[in-house]
């Protein structure tokens, strides 16, 4: 019985993945707008089946999103739309299952070899392998073809004729994304989308129409088979290019729009090629144009492109929501983070789009100097040893290796420049994707690296000079496209820094006449806090525990996950413990958990910071769950407001913040509390909303998992209180 119902899972999911819904209803609703032409329907429902027998005969792991179920789901349903429905048909459709399971296999680890880390994404293409192979077959064995599609007349009576043609051919339109071309598939497909994501649901019928208005502008009476060809691959280049492989943004909106073009414009080339062999393109012109945008625009082409796609798949409104996450912890696309170059803290004396030399293609550039009252030099300022900047210890900002160095440059004397050698001695440092980080200014003599050496974050480079165009000692920094000395600069930002001794900033931007503090990282903090695989905490809340374990997939992803079922991403870096992408069961505990903890900056001070955290974590009755929908309906962050103090009184460093978030209804207000201890990292944490109480945990254990999985707690107790 368990085997009979994780199978039926299996298909349920199956029929969804192509939303990447979690939701199993989405999958059913599929599985019902297949049905209503039971000849397709039982087509593609006998290929899944055999595809979910053929992966258990021959033992192997499900792909991710059961993709070779779902390609092989849909080499049956393209089968039974375009051959009578006898014995044989399902018997080739059977076929079709087992052959798509190796192929789908295959056809992976194909793609994820010649074309760089990323690789290609599976998409269709062992559907179209497939598909192509059974129609093929089926016209060898003379299989009869379909006389004609049933007719549903679910158009009410008092809708205008134009109106109602136009309503129909728009659902039939979207249920041809499965195969069964009527409107009543389309009203169930389109439920299904919006269900999964309202996003998608919009992107699908966008590009489904943008594709059709494309083919009526260019032929004012297309054949109807090319229309349905040419709109059913502009909604599955939306959905994907437009939803599910990158962030939903005006330049994805943009791209998109001209990739569904490309489509359009292969369904109708491959559409005319293929006539005379009488196999259908299918979903070719989507699969194609998918793959020549994602292997032209990455990385390794342009450094536009650097952060462009999403290293897995995502439903929209959760990529979106992340992104606004990323952005407010520094990890915006489009910026590359640096630390500050240096140990203690300088001022920018110019800062971007500065008045003397940041301007134009050098605009994204910082100038730091070291100032003592408000004074850059002591004594007369006569000498290079008066400037307090003078050998100064410059270190890297990233991790990266040597690209370049210049160290023979004598120093200025103050007040002079040399125009000859306007970056003078320099350290040009190669951090990938195309892009170069340049260190100018430093004292002759002052670099021992030398060009193919490795750097990490604190490597000492050199020292502060006064070389090259430099009237007083300085430090300029930037990040340029190409190694050629002097190419365009684009823009950065300053990580886990104080900008003017007061906000903890991962996306620091400072402004001229601003100080930046490089924040040193406490190895006590960094070793209780790191979720280091096999590590337990163990929290009672009331009278029952709570347990959160650290797990270490195959790719090296660290997450946490709750004895409740829940899991939520762990991030922890030389600097600091941040929480992201939440996923698993309700858990209220671990959603206050994440409110609490959703940063540790591992740093041995009082800091505040801003961060915006997922708004579906908060715990809300139903209206204000549906007034949050309502004022933000592709998804919401919250305005979170953190800060952290001392605790002398209980010898625990104590993190509080405040989260605000807008609603249809108003504005709702919490406060998350959360201790956090040198030696055992978070111990006690709560969740106040409008002032009540919701969850609150204190730390009864803690410590590794033992060989056999059995916690190895510390004999010592911590007991602390939430209030």
């Amino acid at each position: 019985m368990r085997a009979l119902n994780d199978a039926l899972g299996s298909l349920l999911d199956a029929y969804g993945a192509l939303f990447l819904a979690r939701q199993r209803l989405v999958g059913a609703l599929v599985l019902a707008a297949t049905l209503c032409d039971p000849a397709t329907g039982f087509c593609g429902l006998t290929a899944g089946v055999a595809a979910l027998l053929t992966r258990r005969l021959l033992r192997l792991p499900a792909l991710p999103g059961e993709a070779e179920i779902l390609n092989a789901i849909y080499a049956g349903l393209a089968l039974g739309a375009f051959h009578a429905s006898e014995p044989r048909l399902f018997a080739l459709a059977a076929f079709g299952g087992l052959l798509g399971v190796p192929l789908a296999s295959a056809l992976r680890q194909m793609l994820a070899g010649p074309f760089g880390a990323r690789g290609l994404p599976l998409l269709g293409a062992p559907f179209l392998c497939t598909a192509w192979t059974l129609l093929a077959v089926a016209k060898g064995i003379a299989l009869p073809l379909r006389a004609a599609w049933p007719a549903w007349p679910i158009m009410p009576d008092w809708l205008p004729a134009h109106a109602a043609a136009a309503v129909s051919s728009t659902l039939a339109h979207a249920g041809a994304l499965f195969f069964v071309a009527n409107p009543l598939a389309g009203i169930l497909v389109l439920t299904a989308l919006l269900v999964a994501s309202r996003i998608l649901a919009l992107l699908a019928v966008a590009g489904g129409l943008l594709a059709t208005t494309l083919l009526a502008v260019i032929n004012a009476t297309p054949m109807p088979s090319l229309a349905l060809l040419a709109c059913f691959n502009g909604a599955l280049v939306a959905i994907f290019i437009g939803g599910l492989l990158a962030v939903p943004t005006r330049r994805t909106l943009a791209l998109t729009a001209g990739a569904v073009l490309v489509a359009s414009a292969l369904s109708a080339g491959m559409l005319a090629l293929s006539a005379p062999f009488g196999v259908p393109p299918l979903s070719a012109p989507f699969v194609l144009t998918v793959w020549l945008a994602s292997a032209a625009l990455r990385a390794e082409s342009s450094a536009s492109w650097t952060r462009f796609w999403l290293a897995v798949p995502a439903c929209p409104e959760e990529s979106l929501v992340n992104a606004r996450l990323a952005s407010a912890r520094g990890l915006a696309s489009g910026s590359t983070a640096l630390l500050p170059p240096y140990a203690g803290r300088m001022s920018i004396s110019q800062a971007v789009d500065g008045a003397h030399t940041h301007q134009g293609a050098w605009r994204y550039a910082l100038d730091f100097v070291t100032t003592v009252d408000g004074q850059s030099y002591c004594r007369a300022g006569s000498r290079l040893s008066d400037f307090h900047a003078f050998n100064q210890p410059v270190r890297s900002p990233v991790r990266g290796q040597v690209a370049a160095i210049r160290n023979d440059i004598a120093d200025n004397p103050p007040g002079e420049m040399n125009l000859v050698d306007n970056w003078g001695n320099h350290i040009l440092i190669d951090i990938g994707g195309g892009l170069y980080v340049l260190l100018a200014h430093l004292r002759r003599g002052s670099i021992k690296l030398s060009p193919g050496d490795c750097v990490t974050p604190g490597t000492l480079l050199g020292r502060c000079g006064n070389s090259g165009r430099s009237p007083q000692p300085h430090l300029h920094m930037h990040v340029q496209r190409g190694s050629r000395l002097g190419s365009p600069t684009v823009p950065f930002h300053l990580a886990h820094c104080l900008i003017d001794g007061r906000d903890y900033a991962l996306d620091g931007q400072p402004r001229e006449g601003q100080t930046v503090e490089a924040v040193s990282s406490t190895a006590s903090l960094s070793t209780a806090c790191s979720p280091r695989p096999g590590r337990e905490w163990r929290f009672k809340s009331g009278a029952s525990e709570w347990q959160l374990a650290a797990q270490t997939g195959l790719l090296g992803d660290t997450r946490l996950v709750s004895s409740a079922g829940g899991s939520v991403q762990a991030s922890s870096a030389r600097s600091l413990l941040a929480l992201h992408e939440r996923r698993g069961s309700p858990d209220l505990l671990l959603d206050a958990f994440v409110l609490a903890f959703g940063m540790i900056p591992f740093a041995a001070q009082a800091l505040r910071w801003r961060d915006a955290a997922d708004a579906s974590l908060l715990p809300l009755p139903l209206s204000l769950r549906l007034a949050r929908r309502l004022r933000h309906p592709f998804g919401a962050n919250l305005d979170s407001n953190c800060e952290r103090r001392w605790d002398a009184a209980r010898g625990l460093w104590q993190q509080r913040s405040r989260h605000r978030l807008t609603t249809a209804s108003g504005e709702i207000e919490a406060e998350s509390l959360g201790w956090i201890c040198e030696s055992r990292g978070p111990v006690a944490f709560s969740l106040l909303v409008a002032g009540q109480t919701i969850a609150e945990a204190a730390l009864v254990g803690y410590g590794n998992r033992g060989d056999h999985g059995v916690p190895a707690w510390s004999a010592a107790l911590l007991q602390t209180s939430t209030s």
